[in-house]
């Protein structure tokens, strides 16, 4: 998916210098063809049929083939970080025994408090912990490996803004997925190290604290720990007097008797099973439970972005006749003098919204015959001199008009002056009535009904991202796309 995600995207990025009047008819052509009805299906069926002009499909194949090298190289550098800090942490000279605070601490500890801030970045920005959350990414090695990804192969969605952005859930959902492959790596390394040393020497275990700690205390916590298999694994459950025997004091230089020795090797089974249950397998459910949104974020990836989102309105665009022949040619929306086709097909669910008196209806009409090739289902005025209620009053009545669902939303506005707050707020009451399912396409006119200047639509395009609306999107009154 991910292949098809990045080629299916930069493929329509390129075709944006392709003209309108080529694009629709050639996609409505497809749409026409495609025997699914779902849009992953329509956009996937699609692809096949343009593929055959593709002449460099290997761009989403390198991406997909570096996210896998990146996967496999932070796996083995995760185990190679567990073979040296367990070789640290399980360091026994035979004078003291390994301490279980701070092996479990380094080996246990510190992992479950790093994968706390992995989750604390996966539902996206937080208000009030937003600080938090970019110091959090910021750290976070698979946010390293995200961005060096993006800048050698040019892909810019492994690391684009990990709480914002279009990209947002994929980055997030990627980094998660880098990160536990690091960890396991990790407890990978560590596992083989521990019980190499528990196979090959005399690991003896103990714990010892400056705090006053009653053995009965200690035995709780551990008992605590090993609830989860003691019924099955009893061997692997310290009872109270291998928790009394351990406690040690370093300054205590009295030989340890052979038999206290022996004792204390009996943690070892703990010891490994509180790395498995609360290392490995938090974080293999965690990679488990992150594939499985990765592969659902990286079709919102292709489904929510705006060229997409504008290819599936061609998609489902009527071919309407020009002349006798009955069908389109590319360039006749050029042509000097030609004012339209003769008979726009009525476009079904589309709804034609003129913001502020930008137009009057019968131009914002004939745009839309001209250059679309389609009629509106129903057209409705509103502006700002309209309260809240007034407003949803005249897109109730636009609704019944078309007695139908509303599938799109064609908005014509004035494009001279900048998007106000009460544009943006009509914005947030068109999805509120019609749900977030319709694309909504702006158009900017300037005094005389016709295309702003590139510099003004610039500027509706930059004020309309910051929205965050998929099927949102601004499109030129010479039909130019611009998401």
């Amino acid at each position: 998916m991910l292949v098809h995600a990045v080629n299916v995207r930069r493929w329509l990025r390129e075709d944006r210098h392709t003209p309108y009047a080529e694009r629709l008819q050639r996609d409505r052509r497809i749409g026409r063809e495609l025997a699914a009805r779902d849009d992953l299906g329509r956009v996937l069926g699609w692809w096949q049929r343009v593929h055959a002009a593709e002449q460099d499909p290997s761009l989403g194949h390198r991406v997909e083939a570096g996210r896998r090298l990146a996967c496999v190289a932070l796996t083995v550098l995760g185990v190679l970080l567990g073979v040296a800090v367990a070789g640290i942490a399980l360091g026994y000279e035979g004078r003291y025994p390994v301490n279980l605070f701070a092996l479990l601490g380094v080996l246990v500890g510190l992992p479950l408090l790093m994968m706390l801030i992995t989750l604390l970045l996966l539902p996206g920005r937080i208000p009030g912990l937003a600080a938090v959350q970019s110091v959090a990414a910021g750290m976070n090695p698979g946010r390293w490996v995200g961005a060096w990804l993006d800048r050698f192969l040019g892909a810019e969605l492994f690391a684009p803004g990990l709480l914002r952005g279009g990209a947002s859930a994929f980055s997030r959902w990627q980094l998660a997925v880098f990160s536990q492959w690091l960890a396991l790596g990790f407890f990978a390394g560590a596992l083989a190290v521990a019980l190499l040393l528990v196979t090959f020497t005399d690991l003896a275990f103990g714990w010892s604290t400056t705090l006053n700690l009653d053995p009965a205390l200690v035995y709780a916590w551990v008992s605590a720990l090993s609830a989860p298999w003691a019924g099955w694994l009893p061997q692997a459950a310290p009872d109270l007097a291998l928790v009394e025997a351990s406690r040690y004091v370093r300054l205590d230089q009295s030989p340890m008797a052979q038999g206290r020795v022996e004792q204390l090797g009996n943690w070892w089974p703990f010891v490994l099973m509180t790395i498995v249950v609360y290392g490995v397998l938090p974080r293999l459910l965690l990679l488990l439970f992150a594939a499985w949104r990765l592969r659902r974020a990286t079709r919102r990836l292709l489904l929510e972005d705006p060229e997409v989102t504008a290819l599936l309105d061609r998609l489902e665009e009527p071919l309407v006749e020009l002349g006798g022949n009955g069908e389109e040619t590319p360039g006749d929306h050029d042509r000097p003098g030609l004012s339209g086709p003769r008979e726009a097909l009525a476009a079904e669910g589309l709804l034609l919204v003129i913001w502020n008196q930008a137009a009057a209806p019968e131009t914002a009409r004939a745009w839309l015959r001209r250059v679309l090739g389609v009629d509106a289902a129903a057209a409705v005025e509103a502006g700002i001199l309209q309260d809240d209620a007034q407003q949803r009053g005249v897109l109730a009545a636009g609704s019944r008009e078309m007695q139908g669902a509303v599938r799109r939303l064609v908005v014509v506005t004035k494009g001279w002056e900048p998007p106000l707050l009460e544009f943006m707020d009509y914005l947030g009451l068109l999805r509120e009535e019609f749900g977030t399912e319709p694309s909504i396409t702006i158009v900017p006119l300037d005094v005389r009904g016709t295309a702003v200047r590139a510099a003004q639509r610039d500027v509706w395009a930059k004020a309309l991202a910051r929205v965050r609306d998929p099927r949102l999107y601004v499109m030129d009154a010479q039909a130019e796309a611009a998401p």
